[in-house]
């Protein structure tokens, strides 16, 4: 289920990766008018094409045996079966805070999830953790400033589940400073992960995206992308392009490609904790008095990503409601 060769995509909303509750069934309807349907560890237990007609399917296996099915609410009823939509989720910066939940919560309502990040004992703890819960999850090491590393991620989930329907670039950092304390080093590091790692990330996914005809791309901004403060100039910078990123791939992306930013406010994580300058450190310790769970930002994602196939949710912006 790994063939990634492009195609003229078919245009119609129930493309991508329908799966049973107990996980038996994959089944996979392709961009190219294929099905692929994998039963337990059998990949390609049924191989043929498809047609869809409103919220009808017929399907014709190689072997010339004819079905059928019809999508109601969003389920594919096939074959007696029900099979609900899954997609296949990549999480950048998922070790902690805003990835982390992110990564729980779809892993949680059945999306495979793949987590990247540099720290991988978190990773692995996280794996247990989701996979304790009834969840598919698989941990790959990642540095979003290395496009190498992160093309073997986007790899990794292609050898692993066949297909990537959601990028959710979340790996940032936030060391704050004035200009004037001239931390060009911090500064660098800011660019590297908020800017270059989402520009890795999206060359590393989107000609998957492409070729299946369908997919998602969720960037993680801030509020700092709407509003500079002091001391928060370059990562204030970094935010504002990765929203400019964000909207350029929306108008460039064909029908079948969501883009979404989600812009949190005030969000427990430990972005903090990388600033180095006191001044910057001590200013973080009034505004960070009042904070949201990393969980109110996840289920912004869900929101986003469990959309409708024709919705696209463009921007979110999320903060605690004393924030102003």
């Amino acid at each position: 289920m790994n063939d990634t060769t492009p195609t003229t995509p078919s245009v119609h909303p129930h493309l991508g990766l329908w799966v049973t509750a107990d996980g038996g069934v994959r089944h996979e309807l392709r961009a190219d008018g294929r099905y692929v349907e994998a039963r337990g560890d059998l990949e390609a237990a049924y191989v043929g094409s498809y047609e869809v007609t409103g919220d009808h399917i017929e399907y014709v296996d190689d072997t010339g045996f004819t079905a059928d099915g019809d999508f109601r609410d969003d389920v594919l009823h096939h074959a007696g079966m029900v099979l609900r939509r899954r997609r296949v989720v990549l999480v950048t910066g998922a070790s902690s805070g805003i990835g982390r939940a992110t990564a729980l919560r779809l892993g949680a309502a059945g999306h495979p999830v793949v987590l990247g990040a540099r720290r991988t004992d978190r990773l692995d703890a996280l794996v247990a953790e989701i996979e304790e819960a009834g969840g598919l999850a698989l941990a790959v090491p990642l540095d979003v400033t290395d496009l190498a590393s992160t093309r073997a991620f986007a790899a990794a989930a292609l050898e692993r589940f066949g297909r990537i329907d959601v990028l959710v670039a979340n790996a940032g950092v936030m060391p704050l400073s004035p200009l004037a304390a001239g931390l060009v080093d911090e500064w660098d590091r800011m660019i590297d992960v908020n800017v270059r790692g989402l520009l890795h990330s999206i060359a590393a996914t989107l000609p998957t995206m492409l070729a299946q005809g369908t997919g998602h791309v969720v960037t993680i901004a801030s509020v700092g992308a709407y509003d500079v403060s002091p001391t928060a100039a370059v990562y204030c910078g970094t935010k504002f392009a990765a929203r400019a990123v964000t909207e350029g791939l929306r108008q460039e992306s064909p029908r079948g490609i969501r883009v979404t930013t989600v812009s949190p406010g005030v969000t427990e994580s430990e972005l903090a904790t990388t600033i180095t300058d006191a001044t910057a450190a001590a200013a973080m310790v009034v505004y960070r008095s009042e904070t949201i769970p990393a969980d109110a930002i996840a289920r912004a994602v869900d929101y986003a990503v469990t959309e409708h196939p024709d919705v696209d949710v463009n921007e979110i912006v999320v903060r605690p409601s004393a924030q102003r």
